[in-house]
């Protein structure tokens, strides 16, 4: 869930290759079902709420994915925000695609405010996973910086062999102003960050200096 950079991200081996694509272990998990070797697939609906952000053409390759490999077609339904917030809650919704945006850079964010299990308004996902709960719970109540990654690592690892949910890409957004623009705003690790914050209005500040 965690990019590169960010508190709490991982990248070793052993995580990255829970889920790496595999076409021969999928189609071999579907022997024995009606879906053995792609067929019979029923009507699936992939659903996304309507924004910008690159979010419809990782959506759209997503099913070229899973067509070319599993022959699965599926139908892209595109949400008013309002109306997929709405029936997300509700979990009425079969196959979800979400872009999630950090809203501040801890693991807490990334992992117990979407997935946390116990959750009784504003869950993502019927699914639920009590070690992972524990993991997270865990992670919440200790201030130890080590021991508190050291749960969320193993709630990532819990949630990718469970299947909680399938990551996909990270969105990188870039940003550039010309050395006389004066005012854009840095985090506490003095590196500006590009516009677009969805709390704050973030351009009040800005100035252009004269030249000379």
């Amino acid at each position: 869930m965690i990019p590169p950079g960010f508190p709490g991200a991982i990248d070793t081996p052993a995580i990255k290759a829970i889920q790496r694509f595999d076409k021969k272990a999928a189609l071999d998990m579907l022997k024995g079902t009606p879906f053995e070797g792609g067929k019979n697939w029923p009507k699936i609906t992939l659903s996304m709420r309507d924004e910008a952000l690159g979010a419809k053409p990782l959506a759209e390759a997503v099913q070229a994915v899973l067509l070319e490999n599993l022959n699965m077609k599926t139908e892209l339904e595109v949400l008013e925000p309002r109306v997929f917030r709405e029936r997300l809650w509700k979990q009425d919704l079969q196959f979800v695609w979400i872009r999630w945006f950090m809203d501040y850079p801890d693991p807490h964010n990334e992992y117990f405010d979407t997935f946390y299990g116990k959750k009784t308004t504003g869950r993502r996902q019927a699914w639920v996973n009590d070690a992972f709960d524990k993991e997270l719970e865990a992670g919440r109540d200790t201030r130890d910086a080590a021991k508190r990654m050291a749960h969320y690592a193993k709630a990532e690892e819990i949630m990718q062999t469970d299947g909680g949910y399938v990551p996909v890409a990270w969105v990188v957004r870039y940003g550039a102003a010309k050395p006389w623009v004066k005012g854009v705003e840095k985090n506490k690790r003095g590196e500006f960050v590009v516009e677009g914050n969805i709390y704050l209005d973030m351009l009040q500040h800005l100035y252009i200096t004269e030249k000379g």
